[in-house]
Order: structure tokens, then sequence, then C-alpha cells
């Protein structure tokens, strides 16, 4: 378990936050802003970016006073271990959840779009044992593994978006602020529900060697707000607001529209690269700090728990569940209140550490 304690890059975090959170601001949150925004969605993508900046300028000023310190062992000296422990517990159930909804979504599409009679126990093994073990070897080997996906998922990104280009219309986009602001407004909560999953770089911070700076988060929040807006405004050229906003993962149907010149097609197999490899390192990063944060010490136990933890994903994964029901608890529960439940803990989080003595970094 040597490996679980080694140092990463912020260049190596970023790629892992790239990929983790990238599935679901690239895929799973495109439905729902469609379905609050219409076709001011990328509107309400430019206006949470803007949002965004100045917390996580905020959030890496918290970072550089804790001394990128384990974060409940920092919170317990500033405040009460009680304290830490209820600003903390939050997050662990957020964290929990991450790694639960993307095995149960993962399934539920992989099924649905081409492998539709596959048994869902041997997807939900495939994945989490995948995830399990990457947790397993710890922080270090979700990171290279991060950056021989990462390259490969971006590229197969430009490729169906300069494929597509004949298909766009971009007058769909028109007009303006339609039904005013009030629609950009209805969309927020969903784009930030994405972007707010950034707070878990404090959990991640010791982790991480670099002496992090304000503007290396803000570049890598303007990268993440750049991979929002290019399948929203890809889907609203492509389809239109209202058939993009029926789709249940319009970066998918984009794939399907893909043609290399009269004879080569249907080249949306690529998107299940993109997918899996989002998933894979969603699921592992979630299980890694949820075990990271939990004070267990023995390999062991860590071990252990690292297993009940897949399983129980791996139990998710195969409860049948209706595709359009599950869309509409992520729309109206989970994203709202995850965003709610982690900007608080964020907020305190900063909160203690403007309050208090800036910590010294501990290597």
């Amino acid at each position: 378990m040597a490996i679980f304690q080694r140092k990463i890059s912020f260049l190596q975090a970023a790629m892992i936050f790239m990929l983790a959170n990238g599935l679901v601001s690239h895929v799973i949150i495109n439905p729902m802003l469609l379905d609050a925004s219409g076709r001011d969605a990328w509107i309400t993508v430019i206006v949470s970016g803007i949002i965004l900046v100045p917390w996580c300028i905020m959030l890496a000023v918290a970072m550089r006073r804790s001394g990128q310190q384990k974060l409940v062992p920092w919170l317990s000296a500033r405040t009460h271990p009680v304290i830490a422990w209820l600003l903390v517990l939050p997050v662990l159930v957020c964290l929990y959840m991450i790694g639960g909804m993307t095995a149960s979504y993962t399934a539920t599409w992989t099924i649905s779009n081409y492998l539709p009679t596959t048994p869902p126990l041997v997807l939900g093994l495939l994945l989490t044992v995948i995830s399990a073990l990457c947790a397993i070897w710890g922080i270090r080997v979700i990171a290279i593994t991060s950056g021989i996906l990462l390259p490969i998922v971006i590229a197969l990104g430009y490729f169906v978006n300069i494929s597509n280009m004949p298909e766009k219309d971009f007058a769909l986009l028109k007009p303006y602020l339609e039904h005013g602001w009030n629609k950009v407004w209805d969309g927020l909560i969903y784009a930030g529900g994405g972007y707010i999953e950034f707070a878990f770089l404090m959990t991640v911070q010791h982790h991480i060697r670099t002496k992090i700076k304000p503007w290396h988060i803000v570049v890598f929040a303007i990268i993440m707000v750049y991979i929002s807006l290019g399948p929203i405004i890809g889907a609203i050229t492509e389809f239109g607001p209202n058939e993009a906003a029926k789709q249940m993962t319009s970066p998918y149907e984009q794939w399907r529209l893909v043609k290399l010149g009269d004879y080569i097609e249907h080249l949306d197999f690529f998107s299940i690269y993109q997918w899996q490899s989002g998933a894979v390192i969603r699921m592992s990063l979630a299980i890694f700090l949820v075990v990271d944060m939990l004070p267990i010490r023995r390999p062991m136990t860590r071990m252990i728990t690292i297993g009940l933890i897949a399983l129980s994903y791996v139990i998710l994964a195969v409860i049948p569940i209706n595709e359009y029901t599950y869309y509409l608890f992520l729309y109206r529960y989970y994203f709202p209140i995850s965003f709610v439940v982690l900007f608080v803990a964020s907020a305190a989080w900063m909160l203690i550490s403007m309050a208090s003595k800036p910590s010294k970094e501990v290597r």
C-alpha cells in the first residue's frame, strides 16, 4: 500500500478531475441544462463560469492557508473534532453517491444503447473491479491512468466536433434570451452542480506536491467551462433546442451523426471509450477519497472497506430502474441537493481558513 501515499502534481490532479468531472459537465447534466434553460443553456454555462472564477480563487486561497494539509485533521485542529466531522460527513455521503450514481447510470446507459442483452451484473462487476483496483493502488495510479486516457478522450472530442460541422446550424442559438434571464437562472443549479465538485480538491490537497496558486484553479475552471460549452452548443446547433432537450445523452447522439465520406459511419463506438474512461476515473476517485478521509490506518482494513464500497456499487448497478425515472431523480433531487451540500461545506471550510492563522505545509 506504499503507492497509496505517493504525491502527485497539480497537473496530474487536474487530469483526474477533467475526466471525473467531465463525465458530469460534458454528458450527464446536458439534458438537465437543456430542460431548464432551453435555447439559452449555453449562456447558462458561460454565466456559471463567470460566477465560478471568484469561488475558485477563494478555494485556492483556502487551500494555501490550510497548508494543503489533510482536511479532517486540519479542521479538527482549527475547530473541534465533532464540528470537523459534521462538516465532512455530508461530503463523504456525496462522494459515495457520486460513485454509486456513476455505476448505476453507466450500466443503464450501456444496456439501453449498445449491450441490451448483457447482464447488468457483468457490467457492474467489470466497472467496479477496475475502479476498486485503481483505488487500492492509490492516487498516483489513478493519475497515471488519467494521463493515458485523457489525451485520447480530448482528441475524440475534437474529432466529433469537427466532423459534425456540416450538420450545425448556428442560427438555432438565436434568439438570445428569448424568455429573459429567468431561464438562465433556472439552469444555474445544474451547471453549478457539476462545477461545485471542484471543492473535492480540498479533500485531495494533501496528495498534491505542487503549491497551489489561484491561477492554477482559475485556468482549470476555464478549461472545464469550455468542455461543458462544446456539447451544449453542439446539441442545440445539430438537433435544435427542443429535440436536444428530449435526448437523455445528447453527446452520444452527436456521435451518431459522424460520417467520413460516403462509406464510413457508425463511429459512435468511440463514445463508449469516452464514457467508460470518465466513469472508471470518477468511481476510482470517489472510492479512494471516501476511504482516505475515514480514520482508517491499517492497509488490510482499507482494502476491505474499498471492497465493501465496490460491492455496494455492483448492487446499485444491477437494480433495475427506468431511465426516465432515474433522470427525474437526478434532476429534481440529486443535483440540487448535492450542490447545496457541497457549497455550504466548502463555504464553511473557506471561512475557517480565513478566520484561523495560516498553516505551514506538511511534507
